[in-house]
């Protein structure tokens, strides 16, 4: 092919079909119904129906991510040399779709009249089961995107479109799932009902992207003689070299440290603090996330004009400023919590797009750096830090439980209500505030992505057809 051809093709192939996109779009869906579900209401689920101590439940989870501090890049290095007739990412969405829905279906099933060390034992073993699981389905799906183009602005584009079906699956984990519950003749029943169906659903949606969605053709599985621990290790030194990957995986993880604050102290907030009821909880979550999903399409227009790294930025300031704000809400004035909470969706917006935009044009400097695309190590260690801080939220949010004597399902005392409105506002907008200095210090901008991608040839795109 000579070379005004090949730009040609390059060009037409780094506009993915729309097709593509929706169905890709889908898997997200299913995914972020399942995480959803568990940031909102797992913890108050295991306090307040499976009646466990939150310092139990809270160690119990604490399991998982022990094992997530190895998972997340081991499986990674796996799928960056996976070799199989599906591809190397693809064949882990078609063999994860069912175990998956099994086990997410199984942490909602807490059997009653369990012992302290069985309720931990129990919710240390699904979980874990549920996280790994995860791990090898979500990895390569996140991983897929980053190989599906290299043009800068597409992959924004495809993003918006994988954020809009995570906006989707995050409403039904968020909304529908005690809407579920509540129509069940109790809580515990009504928990397990949902948890499966939510459990079927996300395996279709995973089913779906494998079904629809075809990885390039020149993503090849790269073959490395040495020993399988030397591998990974040298694949791990050389992605934790990578500066601008390290600037935004610090400050998207402080984003999700904050932001998951928020959502496992929400419920208790409505409920306690603002003296509401759970069924309140889905008509503030609609609120928040439809302003989510309208500020998606406004910041798609700021990305494709401004910085990524700009446009993040200034996300982070509005959603700040809306947690601060959500701390002096108290009782009697419920009418000011929808003007607060949309200042936060609008914030929000940004976080829901920009940073998995921003991911794989760290990964393109990557394969400057090293010669090499490693693109499951770099997907691997941000699900790791991702899954880290959502822990460490949900563990933060039970220490602060016990610490200030929370008692389920009575009013509670000063010092409990103190805990429940730090964890809802201050603390979250302060990890938000964190990531700024991060994003302000992120170096790639679009004319630098644009040298990256002539100083390593790529100018195989006309193969990375959608």
């Amino acid at each position: 092919m000579n070379e005004p051809a090949a730009a040609q093709a390059a060009t037409t192939a780094s506009t993915l079909s729309l097709g593509t996109k929706l169905s890709y779009a889908v898997g997200n869906v299913g995914l972020q119904m399942l995480i959803a579900a568990m940031g909102f209401l797992l913890m108050i689920f295991y306090t307040d129906v499976a009646l466990v101590p939150p310092a139990v439940a809270g160690a119990a989870l604490l399991v998982g991510k022990v094992w997530d501090t190895i998972n997340d890049p081991l499986f990674g290095w796996v799928t960056d040399r996976t070799r199989s007739r599906w591809g190397r990412h693809r064949v882990y969405l078609i063999y994860g779709a069912i175990p998956l829905a099994v086990v997410s279906a199984a942490v909602w099933m807490v059997p009653p009249g369990l012992s302290l060390v069985a309720a931990f034992l129990w919710i240390a073993i699904t979980y874990t089961l549920f996280d790994t699981l995860m791990t090898l389905v979500q990895l390569p799906y996140q991983a897929m995107a980053a190989n599906l183009t290299r043009d800068y602005d597409e992959r924004t584009s495809l993003t918006a479109f994988a954020s809009l079906g995570a906006l989707l699956g995050f409403f039904a984990g968020s909304v529908l799932m005690p809407v579920l519950v509540r129509a069940a003749p109790d809580a515990r029943t009504g928990y397990a009902l949902a948890g499966a169906c939510f459990g079927l659903v996300a395996g279709m949606a995973v089913a779906v992207v494998a079904w629809r969605v075809r990885e390039p053709v020149t993503e090849e599985a790269q073959a490395d003689p040495a020993p399988a621990w030397d591998s990974v290790r040298r694949t791990l030194v050389g992605t934790l070299r990578n500066r601008p990957f390290l600037l935004l995986v610090s400050a998207a993880g402080l984003v999700r440290l904050g932001l998951t604050l928020v959502q496992g102290a929400l419920a208790y907030f409505v409920i306690y603090q603002l003296q509401g009821t759970q069924g309140d909880l889905p008509r503030l979550m609609a609120i928040l996330l439809g302003v989510v999903g309208i500020s998606l399409f406004v910041w798609k227009r700021v990305v494709d004009r401004w910085e990524k790294n700009r446009a993040y930025l200034l996300g982070l300031v509005f959603s700040a400023t809306g947690l601060l704000a959500l701390y002096w809400i108290g009782p009697g004035q419920q009418g000011a919590v929808p003007v607060v909470l949309a200042l936060i969706g609008i914030g929000m917006g940004a976080h829901w797009i920009v940073p998995f935009a921003m991911v794989p044009d760290t990964i393109d400097h990557g394969h400057m750096l090293a010669g090499e695309r490693t693109t499951g190590m770099y997907y691997g260690l941000f699900g790791l830090v991702d899954k880290i801080a959502r822990t460490l939220a949900t563990v933060v949010v039970a220490a602060v439980l016990d610490l200030t004597h929370y008692v389920p399902n009575v009013a509670q005392s000063a010092q409990a209500l103190g805990g429940i409105r730090l964890m809802t506002g201050p603390l979250p907008a302060l990890c938000l505030a964190l990531a700024i200095p991060l994003l302000l210090a992120y170096p790639i901008t679009r004319a630098r992505h644009g040298e990256i991608r002539r100083s390593v040839g790529d100018v195989r795109d006309s193969q990375f057809a959608g």
